[in-house]
């Protein structure tokens, strides 16, 4: 018996924990205006040795999107507007810098902070 993940799964976890978003479909829909939607916005801390032992410390920032709620699924270069996180903090605008499918109805979205550097 076949598993429907996105409906057994991922519809009730993002029923808990999406946050609207706005996607300007740059790539994915050359011409078409924004469009609201969700996704569960993550971001997670990548720590590197550098040879001399010194570390850099960055952060990879993640959404992820429940497939079934697109007509057409954003993709890299796209831009997404978060406007706030679970917590009500606002988050911005990020540019999607890559798009992976896990094959079962969820893609992640790698995304870039976008917009005007502030001095």
């Amino acid at each position: 018996m076949a598993v429907n993940f996105s409906t057994l799964l991922y519809l009730p976890v993002f029923d808990m924990f999406a946050v609207p978003i706005t996607v300007a479909p740059l790539a994915s829909r050359p011409g078409h205006a924004p469009y609201t939607a969700r996704g569960i916005f993550d971001t997670n801390d990548i720590d590197v040795v550098a040879e001399d032992g010194s570390i850099f410390s960055d952060h990879k920032t993640e959404l992820y999107l429940r497939e079934a709620e697109f007509q057409v699924v954003p993709k890299q270069n796209d831009l997404i507007t978060i406007p706030f996180d679970c917590n009500g903090a606002p988050l911005g605008e990020y540019e999607v810098i890559d798009d992976c499918t896990n094959g079962g109805g969820e893609t992640k979205l790698t995304l870039r902070k976008w917009g005007l550097a502030t001095p």
